[in-house]
């Protein structure tokens, strides 16, 4: 996870799934959770399958006293049920869960981790076209970025506001 964030804080890092590994996105947020300087992860989880490394990761943070903010979006065709099913295990860990939206449905892909760095915080992202399930990253042909950029991050970070319904806010720096 730490040299993860070394080459993320040096530059943003592509990833072309499956051609690269799916293994680094699981490790950004399993190496999260080890890491006592992060003090929170965001994520939207779209389809992630039954069986999820990066879910049980959020799952073990929110249970270790995490700030654990997550969407889960129900209008996910065939997978309603099991992520109804994770986001009330989410719930019952400590994590702070919103359901989407009736009037939209939320299909991007955004994991951002806060972290404490000295006497600043420091926010990582993820933003990827796929969703976040190792069996289908392993199927599809995916994009994805690794940043540190602050200006993608800070929108980010309202974006995650506005989706757990703490800001209104609907316009972006950089975010599209």
């Amino acid at each position: 996870f730490k040299g993860l964030i070394k080459a993320i804080s040096k530059g943003d890092v592509l990833v072309h799934h499956p051609f690269d590994s799916f293994r680094p996105v699981e490790a950004f947020v399993s190496g999260a959770v080890e890491d006592d300087a992060v003090i929170g992860i965001k994520q939207t989880l779209y389809r992630v399958g039954t069986r999820s490394p990066i879910v049980e990761s959020l799952l073990e943070a929110a249970e270790e006293g995490k700030q654990v903010a997550v969407t889960v979006e129900l209008k996910a065709r065939f997978d309603e049920s099991n992520n109804l099913v994770w986001a009330r295990a989410l719930e019952r860990a400590g994590a702070h869960v919103s359901l989407g939206f009736p009037e939209m449905k939320v299909h991007c892909k955004l994991c951002l981790i806060v972290r404490r760095e000295g006497n600043s915080i420091k926010t990582y992202a993820h933003i990827g076209t796929g969703n976040y399930n190792p069996t289908t990253a392993r199927l599809y042909t995916d994009m994805g970025i690794f940043t540190a950029d602050p200006d993608l991050c800070e929108d980010i970070l309202n974006l995650f506001n506005f989706l757990t319904g703490f800001s209104k806010q609907r316009e972006y720096k950089k975010l599209l």
